[in-house]
């Protein structure tokens, strides 16, 4: 009799195991999240992206001048703008930057001088800290008119090291490209590229 009651009080043997499956599992979950985050590794931190702040904010007709129109935490686009100035056949000019805080990567041609699908000749020559730039559409194609605000060229700079600097035409004495933009016929059309048509890089 005592056997027959001891059946009935003690707790049906498929209730523990149950029990005991359903903890495994969540042992097993939990170890598996634990898992996944540390093959995340570290988190990866946000970076500030390079900045050239100008100096020159209005700009009017016939000013040249520099501004970004692109960056990332380890580049930056700097493009030189005309503003509202016709005749524009060949640009040359010196460019300056600070060589502690970047390096030159590469240019490219802006759509002005190739407008009507012209043929355009670009020389740049890095030197350091600076570049002599110089570029010029063939004939049969006639000279072109900036309306508003136009591209001539765009560079890009790499980061090397924190800093800032200034990035800026060089009109010194030492320019091997005087600034300038010429008609067809050799003429000098009346551009201004500064002073203060440059600007101030910060690199982060």
């Amino acid at each position: 009799m005592e056997r027959s009651l001891d059946r009935f009080t003690k707790p049906p043997r498929p209730a523990r195991r149950f029990a005991a499956v359903a903890l495994a599992t969540g042992l097993i979950a939990l170890a598996g999240c634990s898992s996944s985050s540390e093959d995340n590794g570290p988190p990866v931190l946000p970076c500030t992206d390079l900045l050239l702040r100008p100096d020159l904010t209005s700009p009017a007709a016939g000013d040249v001048y520099l501004l970004q129109i692109d960056a990332t935490c380890t580049t930056v686009d700097v493009a030189v703008y005309v503003k509202d100035l016709s005749g524009i056949f060949t640009v040359g000019f010196d460019l300056v930057y600070p060589a502690a805080q970047l390096s030159y990567v590469s240019f490219t041609l802006g759509p002005l001088l190739q407008k009507d699908g012209a043929t355009s000749l670009p020389f740049v020559n890095p030197t350091p800290g600076g570049l002599q730039v110089t570029a010029s559409r063939l004939p049969p194609y006639l000279p072109v008119t900036a309306s508003g605000s136009e591209i001539l060229f765009t560079f890009r700079f790499q980061k090397v090291a924190m800093g800032t600097g200034a990035v800026d035409f060089d009109s010194s004495a030492g320019s091997v490209f005087p600034e300038s933009i010429q008609d067809d016929t050799g003429g000098f059309v009346a551009a201004s590229f500064g002073p203060g048509h440059g600007g101030t890089v910060l690199v982060p």
